[in-house]
């Protein structure tokens, strides 16, 4: 998984060379297909070619399934996408949509992905992880339904200890009792791998209710990550009711858009999967305080960005 300023590998899947893609035609307004080919230096490498079809061939169908894996992001993010194929399928433009939130929200996930994000994730004093959540949790509440849902953000960008955040999760809910450490001493946890929690409460505020536990990732090295929130198990060791009446379905949120011949079995250890084009298809209420320091992370971020 290549990351920001180097360049995909040789063998690089689609999805990562659809990123490639995206963040030269933002930092150039446009790009080719041959553009591509020709950064990537696969124009007159045909050392691992021996018996195969010739490279033009090869390059042909690579990225055939470049833009087609394009395509499919501007299906799933309709408006959202901040690009545009032209009319021959050739050519990919950035479209300057400055008051178009979901393409900033798919700029952030852009460069939240191909950005080193524990050494770069820093920007303007804006901690670009930490904005995932944020976004998450908006997002999980959206896509519950926005009308009668609730959100909120538990993890590292939440304030105060993880007992008072325990706590406070309870009374919200009106389910888990209050903080109870299972084990004896003091607790290290700071979110315990839960991020985000949505759920749809009842007029009557009886429990039983639906509720989705979040995890958020953001860069590319999340496959090994995916069954690390246990919402039964976070329940048992933290709360002093050790269990909701109904489990809490785990999601997993994350920046990156999944290589679709993966989709199916990320899904089976992940659960509720939000990768970048559902998330972006889901943002249809934010906070402005929060879109605003997203567009101020972007700013500063893709400033910086330097590709080969």
């Amino acid at each position: 998984m290549f990351k920001l300023p180097n360049l995909p590998s040789a063998r690089a899947e689609s999805n990562e060379l659809a990123d490639f893609a995206e963040l030269l035609a933002w930092k150039k307004n446009s790009t080719s297909a041959r553009e591509i080919i020709a950064y990537l230096g696969r124009l007159d490498d045909n050392d691992h070619n021996i018996g195969c079809d010739d490279n033009d061939d090869e390059n042909a169908d690579e990225l055939d399934e470049v833009m087609n894996e394009i395509e499919r992001r501007q299906d799933a993010c309709r408006e959202g996408y901040p690009f545009e194929l032209g009319l021959d399928g050739t050519v990919l433009r950035h479209k300057d949509d400055q008051n178009n939130h979901r393409s900033d929200v798919y700029r952030y996930l852009l460069l939240s992905t191909r950005l080193n994000m524990k050494t770069q994730r820093i920007h303007v004093e804006i901690d670009g992880t930490l904005l995932l959540e944020e976004i998450s949790a908006s997002i999980l509440k959206n896509y519950l339904g926005a009308n009668r849902a609730k959100s909120l953000v538990f993890g590292t960008a939440a304030i105060g200890s993880f007992e008072d955040k325990v706590n406070h999760l309870c009374r919200e809910l009106g389910e888990g009792g209050r903080y109870e450490n299972i084990d004896e001493g003091a607790t290290q946890a700071k979110d315990d791998k839960l991020d985000a929690v949505a759920w749809v409460p009842f007029t009557d505020e009886k429990p039983g209710q639906l509720v989705v536990f979040g995890q958020c990732k953001t860069g590319s090295n999340w496959e090994g990550l995916m069954t690390q929130l246990q919402p039964d198990a976070f329940l048992a060791r933290w709360t002093s009711q050790k269990r909701y009446l109904l489990n809490p379905t785990r999601a997993f949120c994350i920046s990156e858009a999944i290589n679709r011949a993966q989709w199916n079995s990320s899904l089976l250890y992940a659960g509720l999967m939000f990768d970048r084009c559902r998330l972006v298809d889901y943002c249809d209420e934010l906070d402005e305080e929060l879109l605003n320091r997203i567009r101020l992370w972007n700013s500063a971020a893709s400033a910086k960005v330097s590709i080969g």
